[in-house]
């Protein structure tokens, strides 16, 4: 056995390093373009999502396109076994795609072809459960990557009697990642931040040639604190607030906010 003065011991204070990010929300919300602002090199990996547009002239990004499980886990391997890559963030956009290729890989080990896999009807309760058991373990896996590992997700609300919790006589629902159920709680035990993306509209008012002008803008959000309907975490010092939310948010923001600077 190890004594104490060999076992690998640091103060709490100097255990923080890289970071897993769940950030889940509507398409156009700002997913994809909070992902670029991680630090650099950053792998992409755009699994049957083609939404690389917006971050096309963003330096630093290398991107690659993921259209079966194999390929999936190809890019992981490559990450293991080639230690001193150069890439310090990892990004999986989708999750919510990811689960799909893993469906597709439970049933094609079964020679099982179902149009519209997924849907109600299509697959048993040990399908389902052996796509969530490769699941769970896969986003323990690319969690504990050394680098920082961001799943970007599409939202879906739980509907009261599947997700929801009793509060008094009313059911709440919540809103969360788009994956299935279990895959989804896995997800939120596992990262150090959940996030929701969303749009905020408001009215600007602007004077021209003398006259009050409304216009409408928009504001890019990713929302923080705890919430009744949303979920969100933050793994920071408990003395640390956390704002509601963020206008434009970006990887350095995120830093500051779980540092509490």
């Amino acid at each position: 056995m190890k004594t104490p003065s060999k076992l690998p011991i640091l103060p709490i204070s100097d255990g923080r390093g890289f970071r897993s990010y769940a950030i889940y929300g509507r398409s156009g919300t700002g997913k994809t373009t909070l992902s670029s602002t991680f630090p650099k090199k950053l792998l992409h990996l755009d699994i049957r999502d083609d939404g690389t547009e917006s971050i096309a002239d963003v330096e630093g990004i290398d991107l690659i396109r993921v259209d079966t499980w194999d390929e999936f886990e190809d890019v992981y391997w490559w990450l293991l076994a080639n230690k001193n890559h150069e890439y310090q963030t990892l990004t999986i956009d989708t999750i919510t795609q990811l689960q799909g290729l893993a469906l597709e890989q439970v049933l094609a080990k079964k020679h099982k072809k179902v149009e519209n896999a997924g849907d109600w009807g299509t697959m048993t309760k040990k399908e389902w459960g052996e796509v969530s058991s490769l699941m769970k373990d896969w986003i323990t896996r690319l969690r504990n990557l050394k680098m920082h590992v961001v799943f970007l997700a599409q939202e879906r609300v739980f509907n009261a009697g599947e997700e929801a919790e009793l509060d008094g006589d009313n059911l709440n629902p919540e809103v969360g990642a788009r994956l299935s159920p279990a895959v989804k709680d896995h997800l939120n035990s596992v990262v150090s931040v959940i996030a929701n993306t969303f749009i905020r509209s408001r009215v600007k008012v602007k004077e021209i040639k003398g006259k009050k002008i409304e216009e409408e803008v928009y504001d890019f959000c990713l929302r923080l604190a705890p919430n009744s309907v949303y979920t969100t975490k933050v793994r920071k010092p408990k003395n640390f607030s956390v704002p509601k939310f963020i206008k434009n948010p970006s990887f350095e923001e995120l830093n500051a906010i779980i540092k509490g600077e």
